[in-house]
């Protein structure tokens, strides 16, 4: 059989297959992506090859990553489509701190304290001694890099325009700030805030997803609080906590930077940073940003801005999320000087 045949069998499978679901499910569930909150399931490996079609729903591969990840159907439990990662055996055999073993407590652990609409929990997994899979509710639009960069079919017919893109920044900023300052259970590090990780619904509703690597940091008990006095997130943790949120924040920025700039910039995030800084502190947008855009100057600045103070070198510079967001929605004024040589940026 050729390889086009071979396609063309596999895509009659998911046809079927998402028909069968529909015509089943559909009056229960109406559309609904999410999952009902709680214990992840664990699952069999009969399980998984029965809701992937044997693994023969793959949607995307990268030699790169630690993953696979397939389409597949959880009839039995939700009636629902799921997205299911196959970690590759050099993952599951490793003995670093990011290990299979450590993802998949990390992601358990993010499945039962954290319940936020723009972050992706765990609802299954299946554990096996080379093989270790995570099952997910299913993202329709797939992966923001897949999307900004069309390195599978589904971008290739999705057009993100400037206010599509600030609206998925803002969302992010939120489920970030839910981690950092909100969650009952943090502060959360994410740890890996890449556009990999970053996953979207058909409405464009992004989803946080990659918690392999999260760290939960612990709030100090403040000695004499003083009544009537504003604290901040930095006054109940450490300065070394402190910089591993701001390092998220870092992220943050480059994920801003890889949204709104030219799809030719850089891959590599170090190259990036070397190559947008400069323009970043020039003030010269136009050299950034996609020239098809028709955006609004002060949103325009407003998200570069931003950008520029998430990827400060002192990281006791960048902003916190909450900041962040109200640069973003615009809440926070932003004044400009402007000098000869440079931009210089004060906040009233």
């Amino acid at each position: 059989m050729t390889l086009e045949a071979h396609k063309e069998s596999d895509q009659k499978v998911l046809d079927e297959a998402s028909l069968h679901n529909y015509n089943n499910s559909s009056r229960r569930f109406s559309d609904q992506p999410d999952f009902v909150l709680g214990q992840p399931l664990k699952v069999s490996w009969e399980t998984v090859e029965e809701m992937t079609f044997g693994f023969r729903t793959r949607i995307l591969a990268d030699e790169k990553s630690d993953y696979s990840v397939y389409e597949g159907f959880w009839e039995p439990v939700y009636g629902s489509q799921v997205m299911v990662m196959r970690y590759n055996t050099t993952a599951c055999t490793s003995t670093s701190p990011g290990n299979s073993r450590g993802v998949l407590e990390a992601e358990k652990k993010a499945a039962l304290s954290m319940h936020h609409k723009n972050i992706l929990s765990l609802a299954g997994y299946c554990n096996c001694d080379n093989t270790m899979i995570l099952i997910f509710p299913s993202a329709k639009r797939g992966s923001l890099e897949t999307n900004l960069y069309g390195t599978c079919s589904v971008a290739k017919h999705l057009i993100l325009t400037f206010q599509d893109r600030l609206k998925i920044s803002i969302e992010i900023a939120r489920g970030v700030r839910y981690m950092h300052e909100e969650c009952p259970q943090g502060p959360i590090v994410h740890g890996e805030l890449l556009i990999s990780n970053i996953f979207l619904q058909r409405d464009l509703r992004p989803l946080i997803s990659g918690f392999g690597k999260a760290t939960w940091l612990h709030l100090k008990q403040l000695s004499k609080p003083i009544p009537n006095q504003k604290f901040s997130l930095r006054d109940y943790i450490d300065l070394e906590s402190c910089v591993r949120l701001k390092s998220d924040i870092f992220s943050y920025g480059i994920l801003l930077l890889r949204l709104f700039c030219k799809t030719s910039v850089p891959r590599d995030d170090k190259t990036l940073i070397e190559w947008a800084r400069p323009l970043l502190m020039k003030g010269a947008f136009h050299e950034l940003l996609d020239e098809k855009w028709d955006a609004d100057i002060h949103e325009m600045f407003r998200v570069m801005y931003t950008a520029s103070q998430c990827i400060e070198t002192n990281p006791d510079s960048r902003p916190c999320m909450s900041e962040i967001l109200a640069y973003l929605k615009g809440e926070k004024k932003i004044n400009v000087m402007q000098s000869s040589s440079s931009s210089v940026y004060n906040i009233p």
